[in-house]
């Protein structure tokens, strides 16, 4: 779905899907009217057709919002996991030197706050970032070219460090590979042809009340709509209602900030010891 229809409005966005299901059966009802009722009877329509196709619909879509569901869940763990190898990457760069500690710490800070400000904007559209990409490959790059101490403690000490920051390229991947949803190619093509069948057939239904048909086709409609609607949502996690937002790094920015203030109070502390 286009970007657009992620900014709507939720009762704007149901509307939209709830007209265009409901436009697609009132389809089917005047074609079933005008050509089907002289072939076949209604119950073989209402009660063998519209019924296998409801069924498949209705197990297609509760498929989805599982999986849907699921993967929530799944990015959500990996943004927390992610902003705390951040703030674990940080404390074990304090075994480094002064100077290249604080050349480190500052591109780290660097990249995650433009994670925050920057990266998450760029998701919300669904698309990527290279700024925010360049600046980490610029912090990997900056951590493996640092040469430690020839000794087993700073040699163990940087292979820590390493071991993190794989840890921290492995999260990134996997949060960026829910940018562009599942719903994508063949998919996507199967999806809206399993809700504009289930719509056409649903405009099947035929009772002796006109107005009860209607009705029942609407019901039926609203149904298909807000599911799809649900689907749609939760398939792009950084966009709509069920959006996954930057708040595990904004709490990982936040831990970040102390730790400085505590190392600057500690320093402090220790030149007026020195002092005096």
């Amino acid at each position: 779905m286009p970007v657009i229809f992620y900014n709507l409005p939720v009762y704007l966005a149901l509307l939209l899907l709830f007209v265009i299901c409901n436009s697609i059966s009132l389809f089917g009802f005047w074609f079933q009217r005008k050509y089907l009722l002289r072939l076949d009877n209604k119950d073989i329509v209402t009660k063998i057709v519209w019924q296998t196709v409801l069924f498949f619909s209705t197990v297609f879509i509760t498929f989805w919002i599982v999986t849907n569901w699921s993967n929530l869940g799944a990015l959500k763990q990996t943004t927390i996991k992610e902003s705390n190898a951040i703030v674990q990457l940080y404390n074990d760069l304090d075994s480094f030197p002064k100077e290249p500690r604080n050349i480190l710490e500052n591109k780290l800070s660097n990249y995650l706050n433009l994670v925050i400000d920057s990266e998450y904007s760029s998701l919300a559209k669904g698309e990527y970032n290279q700024k925010v990409t360049d600046c980490y490959r610029d912090l990997v790059l900056s951590i493996y070219s640092y040469e430690p101490s020839a000794n087993l403690s700073s040699e163990l000490r940087y292979n820590r460090i390493l071991t993190h920051l794989s840890e921290l390229s492995d999260y990134r991947e996997n949060r960026l590979s829910y940018v562009a949803g599942n719903l994508t190619g063949p998919l996507l093509f199967f999806f809206v042809t399993m809700i504009m069948v289930g719509c056409f057939w649903t405009g099947f239904i035929d009772t002796r009340s006109f107005k009860f048909t209607l009705f029942i086709i609407m019901s039926q409609n609203w149904i298909i709509s807000s599911s799809t609607w649900l689907i749609l949502e939760m398939d792009k996690p950084f966009q709509g209602e069920f959006s996954v937002t930057n708040a595990p790094f904004i709490s990982a920015q936040k831990e970040i900030k102390l730790l400085k203030n505590y190392d600057y109070e500690k320093n402090q502390a220790s030149i007026i010891t020195v002092n005096q």
